[in-house]
């Protein structure tokens, strides 16, 4: 099944729109709108509202938080904008949820922080929803609860009215951040069946949003399936926006597909370029497959030197490749001097992970030497005769 013949029906259930007013009517409460009416200040008399007063609070707790025009004081934040949300101001309680979560104000507290992002998720608010799926999914402060994490997560991810912080009904996008979790969920099966259409879908839409984790993991799935999703080229072309953006995972995929000529021409001087900047995120394949490309001479002169350095480096992490070809490195003697016994070595730890070659290897070295040991006691015999004569 090809992931846009799904698009669009998965669209109506997730609809990444621009933040607007659901309702054009409704007056958003400025100093103008509410003072003045038809030219005419009505202040007089008026005393303001419990919406108005919990609006001020709102605005002085966030200049305390941020320190525009006060100096920061966490405190002072933390008392107003518990007195804003208990005048109603929701969003305010979004914010008792981040300082009880971060520890802003007062020390940490993840239930408290859980249950003020719970009160403003109840009014729609896909930011608050978002955190809840995020201490479920990571157990913070509660159990691990995948259901209910994948169940937020489904929850910021769609399009939602919610009540502003003047009561107006406000249309709000769902979060590219729950869109990429919910997508996660999907791919490895958390807290839902696993499905990697969806999962597809999910990163390919956060990905047409700019989101490099997104765009690597769509371009994953393209890449290595499975079957009916394989879309080399599409894969290729997400790996380099990923790239792009500076994700060196991307540079060793890119690497790969120059490599063996996967949704792209076959450059063995391109693989070299990628995987020379994936080995800065310490990506040990592409340690290994460089020692590949000067050990077989692919793009670069045979240099047994440089590959012997970058088998070494990519054997750090336990590849069973690079232990069989340091294998081959010291049994041959290329670039090193020559060593059956850490040929023998290095052969037995790739045949304990499982690289049928390096099993051969230990055979031969073994043959050879007792050939070799079996002609030295012969020369030895010899000798013995014609002393002895």
């Amino acid at each position: 099944m090809k992931i846009k013949s799904l698009c669009l029906t998965f669209v109506q259930l997730l609809m990444f729109s621009s933040i607007g007013h659901a309702n054009g009517d409704c007056q958003d409460g400025d100093f103008w709108q509410t003072w003045f009416k038809e030219s005419q200040f009505v202040g007089f008399g008026n005393p303001p509202t419990t919406n108005q007063i919990g609006n001020a609070q709102l605005e002085k707790a966030n200049q305390y938080y941020f320190g525009n025009n006060l100096t920061k004081d966490y405190a002072k934040a933390l008392e107003l904008y518990e007195k804003a949300a208990n005048n109603g101001i929701d969003v305010a309680n979004f914010s008792l949820g981040l300082m009880h979560h971060y520890g802003k104000g007062k020390s940490v507290s993840y239930q408290e922080a859980y249950d003020f992002y719970n009160k403003s998720a109840k009014n729609n608010n896909p930011e608050a929803q978002f955190n809840l799926g995020l201490m479920e999914r990571y157990g913070l402060g509660r159990s691990i609860n995948l259901e209910n994490a994948f169940n937020w997560f489904e929850k910021s991810s769609r399009q939602q009215v919610s009540k502003d912080r003047y009561q107006c009904n406000e249309l709000r996008g769902g979060l590219i951040e729950a869109q990429y979790n919910l997508a996660q969920m999907y791919h490895y099966g958390l807290g839902t069946q696993k499905n990697l259409t969806y999962a597809a879908m999910l990163y390919e839409l956060a990905a047409e949003k700019g989101m490099k984790e997104a765009q690597f993991n769509i371009a994953q799935i393209l890449h290595y399936g499975p079957d009916e999703l394989l879309n080399y080229e599409k894969a290729y072309s997400w790996y380099q926006k990923a790239a792009n953006q500076n994700l060196l995972e991307a540079e060793f995929n890119l690497g790969l597909m120059h490599q063996y000529g996967r949704g792209t021409f076959q450059d063995y001087v391109l693989a070299r370029q990628h995987y020379l900047k994936a080995v800065q995120a310490d990506i040990a394949e592409a340690e290994l497959n460089l020692g590949f490309l000067y050990y077989y001479g692919l793009g670069v002169p045979v240099n047994p030197s440089f590959a012997f350095e970058y088998f070494k480096t990519a054997s750090k992490k336990n590849l069973p490749q690079a232990h069989y070809h340091l294998g081959l490195i010291y049994k041959d003697g290329n670039g090193v001097q020559k060593d059956n016994l850490l040929a023998s070595q290095w052969f037995k730890r790739a045949s304990s992970l499982g690289v049928i070659e390096a099993t051969s290897m230990i055979k031969e070295i073994s043959m050879r030497e007792s050939k070799v040991k079996i002609e030295r006691e012969r020369e030895r015999e010899i000798a013995r005769r014609g002393t002895a004569s």
